[in-house]
């Protein structure tokens, strides 16, 4: 369930991601520019701008798709070992019991009650890292959403500068 939630969260913000790089901007030829005109006028603001922000959305957002998507967990909890830990725990239990000369039924049950809790207590702990390890990963993901969004910006007014240096009118 926690990697169902994980993989939702990662997708919501891939299309956030998507749409906020893919806002565009419209422009108008205020100088009865052509279509070629204005095609090579965009991609030289496009290039202008990429090299005055440092960041490009087109690469940004096959970057950030990649990102995105969460590589498959591998489980490293202790979960279902109960029985092997119950099965552990009663040999141990058994085997201290015959060495001090006592009932070996007594110490395998209480060897058996030992390794279950010792099971329970290492599940919470792999529960709990595992939740703060999500907790970082959601933060890093905001971190980086808002990161994109702020060059998105940066590179939307410096491409358009560059146009309307040109002879257009652009609008958002």
């Amino acid at each position: 369930m926690k990697n169902t939630s994980l993989k939702a969260i990662f997708l919501t913000l891939t299309v956030l991601l998507v749409s906020s790089v893919q806002a565009q901007q419209f422009v108008f030829p205020e100088k009865e520019q052509t279509k070629e005109q204005q095609q090579q006028d965009e991609y030289a603001c496009h290039s202008w701008a990429v090299g005055e922000t440092g960041f490009d959305p087109t690469a940004a957002q096959s970057q950030s798709l990649a990102a995105a998507t969460p590589a498959p967990e591998q489980e490293k909890s202790r979960r279902g070992g109960g029985a092997r830990s119950a099965l552990g725990g009663a040999a141990a239990g058994a085997l201290i019991a015959e060495i001090g000369g006592n009932d070996v039924s007594n110490g395998a049950a209480k060897g058996a009650a030992v390794g279950i809790i010792s099971n329970r207590r290492g599940n919470r702990q792999a529960d709990a890292q595992a939740a703060q390890q999500q907790q970082v990963q959601q933060q890093q993901a905001a971190q980086s959403q808002q990161q994109i969004t702020e060059q998105t910006a940066n590179y939307s007014k410096a491409r358009g500068v560059c146009l309307e240096a040109k002879g257009y009118s652009v609008s958002e």
